[in-house]
């Protein structure tokens, strides 16, 4: 090569070298943009430019714009328009009317996009890449709810309790003497064997012994015995009203009927022996207000202040456990004559039948007491009434009071869970407390328009630790199924206690109840309301429901020599044999981050560039220099040829 011709490619060479520094200090400020260095070398003894990008990472600067996106690593976004892909660490992007992410020059960012259920749309391979798209207008479907987790404590102090309702008062018995047996017909001979003695004692002082005197003769029985007994008591001022005698199914007895408790009724051999031939013994006392039982005769109440006869009734009324009313009247009289007893005890029996199937009458202690069959909260009462206007007068009843009022151990808490329209609904789940030990029962009710189909009621059981074991449905099925009843679909929902990924589930400690249903697997419709990028590429979108959703991942590539690649047009690169095949994947698999809202800052040095355009300015001075003398040279020869 001649002289001429370096001079020339020299001058070449170092206009190109200005023009590409040019570009460099025009590009200063553009995302991105890697600094373009040219190098010289000799070729078959001419002087060649080889121009190279040396890679080095800009400076990231926040932008606020959640579709800037900037690359910390050695990667770059793949972005693509028609058929022509390029690879850029521009990060200038927009979302056009399309959807589609790219950047103003018509190019698409590459990556691979999942479907809105969050399955994968484009298998991730390097050859299956799609454009990324972000549909403002797009719509996640609804989807049924199938299972509902519950977490909490169930209160194990919570033991149901039994509704009792009891006498205010207790029934007693008045003071009663009974004769051990007399033989008919008995002869009373005056002097002989016609007197006895009966002493009445008030609880507020000492009676005096009164002698009784029989009138002589032949009594055949005890009616006619009973009938000269209380004639002859009627003539003693401090007998008549309060001591009387009475036949009890053809057994001769006394009894005080003064209508206190504490009197001492005592019966004493006269001044010949009678008492005997009446079945008593000298000094035989009773006392009045001992605790009535069942084979106490009613008329032997203390409560009785004159005698029941046949037909005489009483109401008995209330209420059972669920709130029905019940009502039924106790007769007295023979029960072998048809009618209901004449006991204590008969009437028990009666009340007893008149409540049966939801709660037990019974006599304890001289208390009528009535406990409900089932522990729980309750609406039973009890009453008893004079029936028959007989008897208004002839008997005090106690009353009843409600002396150990129902409970119910109750935890209740509401699911929403979502039908396949979308639409939500809030089912109530009330537990309640069983008297079996870790044994509640549980029920779900909807509104009126949702109709549970089965499943709707079971158990739940925990160990003897308050360990959940667990969740029971009747019936025989593994799951509530209810009809919304708004045109959706029938659904079959599996409520679940356990504890998972690392959160509680159900327990039964002796601690206050508090259950919630803390996870659903269901969702209404919902509508696109933003998205964000993650550092992997990863792009979330938050929807209108409240779901947040994988939309898709922004693809990145590698090369092994980046500095190889070859510029096409502003911040695009092309790869060549020098830079190596691109490596396509996701961010973190080629160790980059992309910082969503970020740019990257061009790496131009201006001080570097303009030092570099004064260092061409004389080369190209130099070479022109050398070129203008070459040219007097050749001028100056071919005057003197």
């Amino acid at each position: 090569m001649s002289s001429f011709d370096v001079a020339v490619s020299a001058l070449s060479n170092q206009r190109e070298r200005l023009e590409l520094l040019g570009t460099n200090i025009a590009n200063i400020n553009t995302p991105g943009y890697k600094t373009s260095r040219m190098t010289f070398v000799e070729t078959l003894g001419a002087i060649v430019n080889v121009t190279r990008s040396p890679f080095q990472q800009g400076s990231l600067e926040f932008t606020g714009n959640p579709t800037d996106l900037a690359i910390n690593g050695s990667g770059f976004f793949i972005i693509q328009k028609g058929d022509q892909r390029v690879f850029t660490r521009s990060g200038a992007f927009f979302i056009d009317s399309d959807g589609k992410l790219g950047n103003a020059d018509g190019y698409v960012v590459q990556g691979w996009m999942n479907n809105i259920d969050g399955s994968t749309g484009s298998t991730k391979s390097s050859t299956q890449l799609s454009n990324v798209i972000i549909d403002p207008n797009m719509i996640m479907p609804a989807k049924t709810t199938q299972n509902v987790y519950l977490s909490g404590n169930l209160d194990a102090g919570l033991t149901p309790v039994a509704e009792v309702w009891k006498t205010t008062g207790t029934f007693t018995t008045k003071a009663i003497l009974t004769s051990s047996g007399i033989t008919y017909p008995l002869t009373v001979t005056s002097g002989s064997n016609d007197q006895f003695k009966i002493q009445h004692d008030p609880p507020t002082g000492d009676g005096t012994p009164e002698t009784i005197t029989l009138s002589a003769g032949v009594y055949n029985d005890v009616d006619s015995l009973v009938t000269e007994i209380n004639a002859q008591i009627s003539n003693h001022v401090n007998l008549v009203d309060k001591v009387e005698a009475y036949n009890s199914d053809g057994v001769l007895k006394f009894r005080a009927i003064d209508g206190e408790s504490g009197t001492n009724l005592t019966l004493r051999s006269g001044t010949n022996d009678l008492l005997a031939y009446l079945g008593f013994v000298d000094g035989s006392v009773a006392t009045s207000g001992d605790v009535a039982t069942e084979d106490t005769e009613i008329n032997d109440l203390l409560q009785i202040n004159q005698d029941f006869v046949t037909g005489d009734t009483l109401n008995i009324s209330g209420s059972s456990s669920d709130g029905t009313s019940v009502a039924r009247t106790y007769t007295y009289g023979d029960s072998g004559s048809g009618y209901d007893g004449t006991t204590l005890g008969d009437l028990v029996l009666v009340m007893n039948a008149t409540f049966s199937g939801s709660s037990t009458v019974t006599l304890e202690n001289g208390e009528i007491i009535m406990t409900d069959d089932i522990p729980g909260e309750s609406e039973s009462q009890i009453s008893l009434a004079v029936g028959s206007p007989s008897v208004s007068n002839k008997i005090t009843i106690p009353t009843f009071s409600n002396s150990v009022p129902g409970f119910t151990g109750r935890e209740t808490t509401s699911m929403v869970v979502y039908d396949s329209l979308g639409a939500s609904h809030n089912l109530i789940l009330e537990f309640t407390k069983t008297a079996n030990d870790g044994e509640w029962t549980w029920q779900i009710t909807g509104s009126d328009e949702e109709k549970i189909v089965s499943g709707g009621t079971g158990r739940v059981l925990f160990d003897s630790n308050g360990n959940f074991i667990s969740f029971q449905y009747d019936g025989g099925v593994d799951g509530l199924t209810f009809a919304p009843g708004d045109g959706a679909a029938t659904q079959t929902i599996q409520i679940h206690g356990h504890g998972s990924e690392g959160f509680s589930g159900l327990s039964q400690f002796d601690f206050v109840s508090s259950v919630i249903a803390r996870e659903q697997d269901g969702r209404k419709t919902g509508s696109l309301n933003g998205f964000q990028i993650d550092t992997d590429g990863s792009i979330y979108g938050s929807f209108t429901n409240g779901e947040k959703q994988k939309l898709g991942q922004i693809a990145l590539a590698k090369f092994n020599n980046p500095s190889g690649l070859q510029k096409v047009s502003g911040s695009n690169f092309v790869d060549t044999i020098d830079s190596g095949i691109a490596q396509i994947g996701t961010a973190d698999s080629i160790s980059s981050n992309i910082e969503a809202s970020s740019l990257e800052s061009s790496t131009v040095d201006l001080t570097e560039e303009l030092t570099q355009m004064i260092e061409a300015q004389r080369s190209f001075q130099a070479a022109a220099r050398v070129l203008s003398t070459y040219t007097d040279f050749l001028e100056e020869t071919v005057r003197l040829g």
